[in-house]
């Protein structure tokens, strides 16, 4: 019996101007993991993540505003100025 991997969602998390320091940048990848994010990877102004699809739903219930852009959590918002979807990759392997 086979199953099915649990599907993940890719987020990209924009950091706050302030927040763009080893230690506010250590701390929002604390808070994110809080939330059941999986650190995946961080540039000077970003933090990729990735999150089951389960939590995904239960965590973000609507996109707030528009182009994709999710509700920053109360957690992250002293850290995160927004959050989106990373867009699919294709592998032409």
């Amino acid at each position: 019996m086979t199953s099915e991997p649990c599907p993940v969602r890719r987020l990209q998390l924009l950091l706050r101007e302030p927040c763009r320091t080893d230690s506010a940048r250590e701390a929002a990848k604390r808070a994110a993991q809080e939330l059941g994010m999986q650190i995946s990877g961080e540039g000077h102004a970003t933090l990729s993540a990735r999150m089951p699809d389960a939590a995904f739903q239960q965590l973000f219930s609507s996109p707030s505003g528009t182009g994709g852009t999710l509700a920053v959590p109360h957690s992250l918002e002293p850290f995160v100025s927004s959050i989106s979807e990373a867009p699919e990759h294709l592998s032409f392997d």
